[in-house]
Order: C-alpha cells, then sequence, then structure tokens
C-alpha cells in the first residue's frame, strides 16, 4: 500500500473526530460526486447507496440536516 498523503491524513484525522451523521451524510454524497466526475461509476454508486443507507438508518432528522445542506 501507497503512503496517504498530507491532505489524506487531515481527511482520516477529521473522519476520526466528532463529526455529526448529517455532515457524514454529506460528505460520502460529495465524494460520489467527485468519483463520478472522474469516471469511478461503480465506486460513486456505492457511496451514493451507502449514504442513502446512513441516512435511512439515522432516522428523519439526519435527512432534513442533509437536505438543508445540499
Amino acid at each position: 500500500m501507497r503512503e496517504l498523503d498530507e491532505e489524506e491524513k487531515l481527511l482520516l484525522r477529521q473522519l476520526d473526530g466528532d463529526i455529526s451523521t448529517g455532515d457524514l451524510i454529506v460528505m460520502v454524497r460529495d465524494l460520489g460526486e467527485i468519483l463520478r466526475g472522474r469516471g469511478h461509476v461503480m465506486q460513486a454508486n456505492v457511496a451514493e447507496l451507502a449514504a442513502d443507507r446512513l441516512r435511512l438508518l439515522s432516522g428523519p432528522r439526519a435527512g432534513v440536516i442533509s437536505a438543508a445542506k445540499i
């Protein structure tokens, strides 16, 4: 495996910290858009499905938060 660059290390530290479920959903959705833009369609679909599943499992409140940020 390759060494993580500084941007990747920062992202991992942020994800390891206190992050709200709504913010995490938005981040995963954004990741899906980035992946799709780079032509990684299957990976983008997985990210979008993960965001949808997290929203469903989190209840209605997370859906309201993510909808407000989108």
